[in-house]
């Protein structure tokens, strides 16, 4: 009987103190994540200023189509290694062997699936400006993002996220400079000078991968004989990675497909308008992405304790957005102009339409890491396939007639519908109330200042 209570004692004291990590990984990320908000917010400021609303345009279609061929070609396996490497099921090393291996085939997949895609119909599949240079810089591209991703996956899973944020940070501040230093040079906004700057941001990305591995591979203390996984559990891997790769397929056409409406209905000068919109709001997605990195490898061995924590968030997390949106709908008019040149005014409108959907839509964003986390996957599935359907059927209706303010309207919707969703689904779980979720409290002051002070 003792040693059960010596043993019950000492797991207690152990939650408590991963509990206390949990903070203390919560408050860091999200200082380290402000700094990061600041550089990429420097960087698309840069960018779009680079290249003009046409060449916006193209640079965007050529991201947003990169991106889905990524998640359908790496069908979330990077996800599947978040969750395991939380677990503790595997050796980094292994993971990383594997990962290699799987890198190696996605890649031959991604090159075979180009020239096919390319003799069939004379385009590439990464832009519709058809030419064997953007084949192989789109190629490229995505072997140093699936490498990229892979990493990240492992440093998170394993919650070594200050190297990850310094890493981000010192990334960020790179492109910053170099993309700062050609803005300077004022080459114009050719379609020859925008391919030219997509260049130079995949071999940026290439090096950041690169650096990113190196890293990884001196923590971990990688050796070349490390086992890889066996067949069995790389398939218990690809298990958990398949519901989460069908939730991110239709979460990223949720994002990404009204871009390619606005493309085919209107012109790239408007996409390029849109894109900046977009683009904008959702940078008030990096804090809650941040939050829910640190989500998930908790909740896999704590979900009734985070559970807790998840509520307090919600609230404080939607009682500041809403100020700040607020505060955005006021200044958008006045600053998109300021910032990025009159050229983009007309931003200002999808902006603001955009804006209450992407605010409720950060409710999912932490929902879902606490889903993944306590392996609900199924519930995130149907929660993304509810937000995408919303917004196909919205920009079915709405681009062809009413362009990117359409689009805008569309995806609103489907953020929307999405967060109250999400927040019904853990209201059910949680035997929470809405309420009880999303307004503020009195004691949720004296929880700021303790956060604040490291407690």
């Amino acid at each position: 009987m003792q040693i059960l209570l010596k043993r019950h004692f000492l797991e207690k004291i152990f939650v408590n103190f991963d509990l206390m990590n949990f903070k203390k990984e919560l408050i860091k990320n999200i200082l380290y994540k402000g700094l990061n908000v600041f550089l990429s917010f420097g960087i698309t400021i840069v960018m779009v200023r680079l290249l003009g609303t046409e060449g916006n345009g193209v640079y965007s279609l050529f991201i947003t189509n990169a991106a889905i061929i990524t998640l359908v070609v790496s069908f979330s396996f990077n996800s599947g290694l978040v969750y395991y490497s939380a677990k503790k099921n595997f050796a980094p090393a292994t993971l990383i062997n594997s990962s290699f291996l799987i890198l190696l085939i996605q890649t031959v997949i991604i090159v075979i699936a180009e020239i096919i895609f390319t003799s069939a119909f004379k385009i590439s599949l990464f832009s519709d400006i058809h030419s064997a240079e953007i084949s192989f810089w789109g190629c490229f591209y995505l072997f140093s993002v699936l490498l990229n991703g892979y990493v990240s996956a492992i440093f998170t899973g394993n919650k070594w996220f200050d190297i990850l944020n310094l890493l981000t940070a010192a990334s960020n501040f790179i492109f910053l400079l170099i993309f700062g230093y050609l803005l300077l040079q004022n080459h114009g906004n050719s379609i020859a000078y925008t391919i030219f700057v997509i260049k130079i941001f995949i071999s940026l990305t290439a090096l950041q991968s690169v650096v990113y591995l190196i890293v990884l591979l001196k923590k971990i203390n990688f050796t070349f004989y490390a086992d890889i996984l066996k067949f069995k559990e790389l398939r218990l891997i690809f298990m958990y990675a398949g519901v989460a790769f069908f939730s991110n397929l239709f979460q990223f056409l949720a994002y990404r497909m009204d871009y390619w409406f606005v493309n085919i209905y209107r012109s790239k000068s408007e996409l390029g308008l849109y894109a900046l919109a977009s683009k904008l709001n959702q940078v008030l997605w990096l804090l809650p992405m941040t939050i829910a990195a640190v989500i998930i490898p908790f909740t896999v061995a704590f979900s009734e304790e985070i559970g807790e924590k998840v509520k307090t968030i919600l609230r404080l997390q939607f009682s500041g957005y809403i100020l700040m949106a607020v505060l955005l709908c006021i200044l958008a008019p006045f600053f998109i102009p300021f910032i990025f040149g009159t050229g983009f005014s007309d931003a200002v409108y999808p902006f603001i339409i955009l804006l209450p959907g992407v605010i409720i839509f950060t409710l999912t964003t932490i929902l879902a890491a606490y889903f993944a986390g306590i392996n609900r996957q199924d519930i995130n599935l149907k929660i993304s396939f509810f937000c995408f359907f919303t917004i196909f059927i919205g920009d079915w209706i709405l681009v062809p007639t009413y362009g990117m303010e359409g689009a805008a309207a569309a995806s609103c919707m489907g953020y929307t519908l999405s967060g109250i969703s999400s927040l019904y689904v853990f209201s059910r779980l949680s035997k929470s109330n809405f309420k009880e979720l999303l307004i503020f409290r009195k004691k949720d002051f004296s929880r700021i200042k303790s956060l604040l002070a490291g407690k």
